[in-house]
């Protein structure tokens, strides 16, 4: 799955306020068949993504994401038979990952991957860690999907108190997860619709646990997530300058002016040019103490 940096998410029902050009400044658009959509709404929110009529291609849109409802439930159930009877495309225009909330574990990774091999293109899925038993068993999750998101509000439902303690643990289990795996650690979405500042201070908190992006409710979080968590082309050059400088020392461990050059160095350089740019990671068979990234096979394209 792409790092994407910021993540715009939508009510299903208000697609058309969105839906056009130069609207969604997000790196990717999730429209939301669940929370967001009342449980008496949800028959119809289905209904409009699935009008023959509706056409998306000129929208403009970027990448396009779809939140169901859990197939524990009869509307999640619902959701996913529309999607696979949409052809996992909305309005012509294919829905690159789908976001899939409270699951326990890896098997029901597994149902959705089954479910969602009967499309033409398969979408990538990203899975929600947002119940205990997700948090326990955060690795395997991780093994059979293509990202991890944090549901925080969801996570805290599930416990007797906002435990920080606990919810610092959770966010350290998904990132080390998602991090084993190489993929993407997306996080939970801001509450706060009108001071930013508290926005880009939760964005660096996130940065810094490990996460690789974030979730925005209102169009006006966007450009603060954006800040925070785009990876500029000058860092991806200093990413690769890093492991070409080093695979160019006749040296294990090299001090320079402004930086030291050693193999765990040189390993996390190369690990995020494997997810920030994997089209031009630089190869690094036979350098010391670097290995490539896990290679998983998934039936998403």
């Amino acid at each position: 799955m792409k790092s994407y940096a910021s993540l715009l998410y939508t009510p299903a029902l208000l697609l058309a306020s969105v839906a056009r050009p130069g609207r969604v400044r997000a790196d990717i658009l999730v429209l939301d068949l669940e929370d967001s959509i009342h449980p008496a709404r949800k028959a119809e929110a289905r209904a409009l993504l699935a009008q023959k009529d509706l056409d998306l291609t000129g929208a403009g849109l970027p990448a396009l994401g779809l939140r169901v409802t859990t197939i524990a439930t009869p509307d999640g159930l619902a959701d996913l038979q529309a999607l696979i009877e949409m052809d996992a495309t909305i309005g012509g225009v294919p829905v690159d990952v789908v976001f899939i909330p409270k699951i326990s574990g890896p098997g029901d990774v597994a149902v959705y991957r089954s479910l969602l091999s009967h499309t033409t293109n398969p979408p990538q899925i990203c899975s929600f860690i947002e119940t205990v038993d997700a948090v326990d068993n955060a690795v395997g999750i991780a093994a059979v999907s293509d990202g991890l998101c944090f549901g925080q509000a969801d996570l805290t439902a599930d416990l007797y108190a906002e435990n920080a303690f606990y919810l610092d643990h959770a966010r350290a289990q998904l990132c080390a997860a998602a991090a084993k795996y190489r993929i993407p650690a997306i996080d939970t979405n801001s509450f706060e619709l009108h001071d930013l500042d508290v926005v880009a201070e939760q964005c660096r908190a996130a940065r810094d646990a490990g996460f690789t992006g974030k979730a925005a409710i209102h169009p006006r979080q966007v450009d603060t997530i954006a800040e925070t968590f785009t990876v500029s082309p000058e860092k991806i050059a200093e990413y690769r300058s890093v492991v070409e400088d080093y695979n160019s020392t006749p040296y294990g461990f090299a001090v320079e002016e402004d930086r030291v050059l050693a193999p765990p160095f040189v390993l996390r350089a190369q690990r995020m040019l494997q997810l920030h740019a994997p089209a031009t990671a630089t190869a690094t068979a036979g350098t010391p103490g670097i290995t490539r990234a896990n290679t998983r096979t998934s039936k998403a394209k």
